[in-house]
């Protein structure tokens, strides 16, 4: 097949996350196995407008990240529309591009999640306003689409929008390959209780949450430490308020951590915990789960498809500080029950793989072009 991927920004630009990872690693499988795989997304930096990475023919155009849903039509009438895609991909992550309205081979919607009210916990009143109405027309616009959802949670998301839960497949996001998995395993747990968020640091994700709680048992577990790793805009917020808590002392802002790191830090934890009140999927938790570390999640979409509550984590009401502290405070206390769970969270997280992903994905495509 040939195969147009239109997505807001390719792995390597700076603001990069699990969209971009899911988009890496499932089509450069597909274009292993023959497929041409062109993507287009914005423009950024000193990056070329085009080059190939990873099998994947990446076409960059527009000037800004704010705007680039509005360059897509005019690309495509411009310059993609003779290259006979047999289908194009619409990855909608929170911002669709209407791809259907203008486009002529069949459109696949890929859905990681869509902010619905949740986008004025992140931005102002009117750009949130902005992409909230965004969203309101996909179920006409993509009506006669096929649907991947990356989590049951934004399939029923997408079904209470109006999509057809028949047009809908869920097929979940994979873990990378661990470098040297034997040694990563072997690591010790920290000597003394280490809690860790790993992720972007986005006023959104509600990581304050995760401060309020261990101010709240810190007090009860002598040499506890919470790591805040990862960067983003809403950092010195948060070092501030760890200060006006009186814990900076026993919080660290590590920033960005290499890909090693990130699996050691991981490893050596007690708990991850993530606090968002909604995720497409919850990469760092599997991540963590999958080197054998337990993650306590808000029971949000996204979020709660990561855990299997009580086998493999705890799964908390969101916003709820007290249930949050209490999971904390359990996971150090009860290293008995916390290493049955270790070890049932590595058995289920390895089920996740970018190969398994690839294989559903390539069928949802296949069958799409069959059905056109």
């Amino acid at each position: 097949m040939k195969i147009l991927v239109v997505n807001w920004q390719d792995w390597t630009h700076p603001e990069a996350g699990g969209a971009e990872i899911h988009l890496r690693e499932t089509f450069r499988r597909l274009a292993d196995r023959g497929h041409r795989v062109d993507l287009l997304c914005v423009a950024h930096r000193d990056a070329p407008r085009e080059e190939r990475l990873d099998g994947i023919n990446v076409i960059r155009r527009g000037g800004s990240r704010a705007t680039f849903n509005f360059s897509v039509p005019r690309v495509w009438r411009a310059a993609l529309s003779r290259n006979g895609y047999d289908v194009v991909v619409d990855d909608m992550n929170k911002v669709p591009f209407y791809t259907p309205l203008y486009v002529d081979p069949p459109v696949v919607a890929l859905v990681h999640h869509l902010f619905g009210r949740t986008i004025f916990q992140e931005t102002n009143p009117l750009f949130g306003t902005y992409l909230l109405l965004s969203e309101q027309p996909i179920a006409a616009v993509y009506r006669r689409c096929p649907f991947i959802a990356v989590s049951p949670s934004t399939a029923a998301d997408l079904e209470r929008r109006g999509i057809d839960r028949a047009r809908i497949t869920v097929i979940h996001n994979g873990i990378p390959a661990i470098p040297d998995e034997d040694a990563i395993l072997a690591v010790p747990k920290d000597s003394q209780p280490l809690f860790v968020y790993l992720g972007r640091l986005k006023r959104y994700k509600r990581v304050e949450l995760l401060l309020e709680a261990f101010a709240r048992i810190e007090s009860e577990l002598p040499g506890a430490r919470l790591v805040i790793a990862g960067d983003g805009d809403h950092r010195a917020a948060l070092e501030r308020d760890a200060r006006a808590r009186g814990i900076a002392g026993r919080v660290e802002f590590p920033g960005w951590v290499g890909e090693e790191d990130k699996w050691r830090l991981l490893r050596s934890a007690w708990a991850v915990g993530y606090t968002s009140p909604k995720e497409g999927w919850g990469f760092s938790s599997i991540e963590a789960q999958r080197v054998g570390t337990i993650a306590i999640v808000s029971d949000a979409p996204g979020l709660r498809d990561t855990v299997l509550d009580g086998e493999t984590g705890h799964v908390v009401p969101h916003g709820d500080v007290g249930a949050l502290a209490d999971a904390l405070l359990a996971a150090a206390r009860n290293p008995a029950e916390r290493s049955r769970m270790e070890a049932r969270a590595i058995e289920r997280a390895r089920t996740f793989t970018w190969d398994a992903a690839a294989d559903a994905t390539e069928s949802v495509l296949t069958n799409a072009v069959r059905e056109r």
